[in-house]
């Protein structure tokens, strides 16, 4: 089977709408998508205040990806999905452990033309998740606890990206968390091929330089 491409997709976490349209300027031209990180503080420690209406009007003509770190999946992807620049949604199986409440969400966003995507925590082994992941069209394995960023890389997600990588070779396997130019070799050997970098790419002074490092 040949090896699937790698996609770096930037990750946006930002408390609030100023700080995402700073965020967005810093990478706006070297891409044309982004993941964009919502949190409730109920489900991680964190909450942000950025509303749909308020992504539509700043990134326009950018496709979307949303990554929900909340409690109450259903509500959160509902307002999302109205957004037609969104082509994903991906939640947390921590915040909804039901087989079939996240098959059956899987399935309706599926019906509306959006990619569903299934994150896990770094504790969460995959023989939880083992009956769902056919449904996904990706499984974006978390390399730090969700929620803050600049935490640190945790190593032990390798053997689990691996591990999916070998058992389902055809899905998407996202890794998202404290990926950077020292880690992220080792990330795309253990078979992950959308790689979602957040402090990395805001913190560089020379974007152009330091995104040609990850490549």
């Amino acid at each position: 089977m040949p090896k699937k491409a790698v996609k770096i997709i930037p990750a946006l976490l930002a408390k609030n709408q100023t700080g995402l349209r700073k965020q967005f300027l810093k990478i706006k031209k070297y891409f044309h998508y982004a993941q964009i990180d919502i949190l409730d503080g109920v489900l991680v420690k964190e909450k942000n205040n950025i509303p749909p209406n308020a992504v539509k009007n700043m990134l326009s003509g950018y496709q979307l990806e949303i990554h929900l770190m909340v409690k109450d999946v259903s509500r959160y992807a509902l307002k999302w999905l109205k957004l037609k620049s969104v082509k994903k949604i991906i939640w947390h199986f921590e915040a909804e452990k039901n087989n079939e409440a996240i098959i059956c969400l899987a399935q309706y966003l599926k019906k509306k033309k959006i990619k569903p995507g299934l994150a896990v925590n770094p504790n969460t082994s995959l023989a939880k998740i083992k009956k769902v992941i056919k449904y996904f069209d990706t499984i974006q394995i978390m390399a730090v606890n969700p929620g803050a960023q600049g935490q640190t890389f945790q190593p032990k997600v390798l053997e689990k990206i691996k591990a999916l990588s070998q058992k389902y070779p055809k899905l998407n396997i996202a890794v998202d968390g404290a990926i950077n130019d020292k880690n992220i070799k080792a990330v795309k050997k253990a078979g992950a091929n959308i790689i979602a970098v957040g402090s990395y790419l805001q913190n560089s002074d020379d974007l152009k330089k330091d995104l040609a490092k990850l490549k």
